[in-house]
């Protein structure tokens, strides 16, 4: 999932080097152009090829809708706006059924999750979406179904703005003094002994778990797109395709809930989904013009610090320094059953 990016003076002298553990090789096949900005709107930049193969999957897959698109606009890379003939509001943006999601679910059913079943608990919805995005990736464009959307990922170079991502030397410089440097340290710590219990049961399925993509660079890469990206939906964690291209905007008042796919809005009521295909659905809760990007509000202060929003999505909410201390947010949950 985008994030709008405040500007950042702790980020401004940010070093370049990643080394082992910021993988700038992972994805080099994808071009997305996931750069962030302070201005709501603008004229759309030329649309790069891979955005053009994401629309086509999406129309594919029976994702038509007229109200929201994906597009390229300068200063923010690729986003959501609304369709051409603008949104009103009670307008269903969005619905995107479970069949394209990316589930933890799916991935401990299939050969990567069999493989990893005794290291990999099957509550650890993060390290199997880490898992199932490599999966993803290693199949390459011929193979893998979902490969317009797996293209459109940023990559390690892309998500600057990630302390996990960051080399030693760039947390001690950038966050010295705050305690979000141990806490950074400490969870690229357990990631690291996760993937070392991961990478010895490697050997006897070669075959799942090609090395050029199943590295320790690729899984902390791949951690990171699910930190900021995956959202609840039910009692697991998501990849959504297309919803994710939603930045932030504090108090946008559209709207994230669980529908059935094919039957437009919301749902209130477990019953309703029961026996049909659940969708993540999103609702104008604002009129929008015709290209006009359409947020959504990733947090609300009092909920979360500043340094949780910064380690999670990669900024700090805020145009000033005063706004930068005072951020807080609260995490994205789809209301409804």
């Amino acid at each position: 999932m985008l994030r709008c990016l405040a500007p950042l003076y702790l980020l401004s002298t940010a070093a370049d080097a990643y080394s082992l553990d910021a993988p700038r090789h992972f994805v080099a096949a994808v071009s997305a152009r996931h750069a962030r900005g302070t201005v709501a709107s603008a004229a759309p930049a030329a649309a790069p090829p891979e955005l053009a193969s994401f629309r086509a999957w999406l129309s594919e897959s029976g994702i038509a809708s007229e109200a929201v698109e994906p597009a390229k606009l300068p200063g923010w890379g690729v986003c959501l706006v609304a369709g051409p003939d603008g949104v009103a509001q009670g307008d269903t943006l969005l619905s995107i059924p479970t069949a394209l999601h990316l589930t933890p679910s799916s991935v401990a059913a299939g050969p990567v999750g069999a493989a990893v079943a005794r290291v990999v608990p099957s509550d650890d919805h993060s390290a199997l979406l880490a898992l199932g995005l490599l999966e993803q990736l290693s199949r390459g464009e011929a193979n893998c179904s979902s490969w317009p959307y797996i293209e459109l990922l940023p990559s390690g170079d892309e998500m600057v703005g990630m302390p996990l991502l960051w080399a030693d030397e760039e947390r001690a410089q950038l966050l010295s003094g705050s305690h979000l440097e141990g806490c950074v340290a400490q969870a690229r710590q357990q990631l690291l002994e996760q993937w070392a219990a991961v990478e010895a049961v490697l050997p006897a399925h070669a075959e799942v778990f090609p090395r050029s993509v199943f590295n320790a660079a690729g899984y902390l890469w791949a951690h990171a797109v699910v930190l900021s990206r995956a959202l609840p939906f039910g009692e697991e964690l998501h990849l959504i395709p297309l919803l994710d291209l939603a930045n932030h905007a504090a108090g946008s008042p559209h709207a994230c809930s669980i529908g059935v796919s094919g039957e437009g809005g919301a749902v209130s009521e477990a019953w309703q989904v029961e026996g049909k295909e659940a969708a993540a659905v999103l609702t104008a809760g604002a009129a929008a013009a015709a290209g006009e990007q359409v947020f959504i509000d990733y947090g609300e202060a009092g909920w979360r610090s500043s340094w949780e929003m910064l380690y999670t999505y990669g900024f700090v909410p805020g145009s000033s320094v005063e706004e930068w201390i005072a951020a807080g947010g609260r995490p994205l949950f789809f209301d409804g059953v």
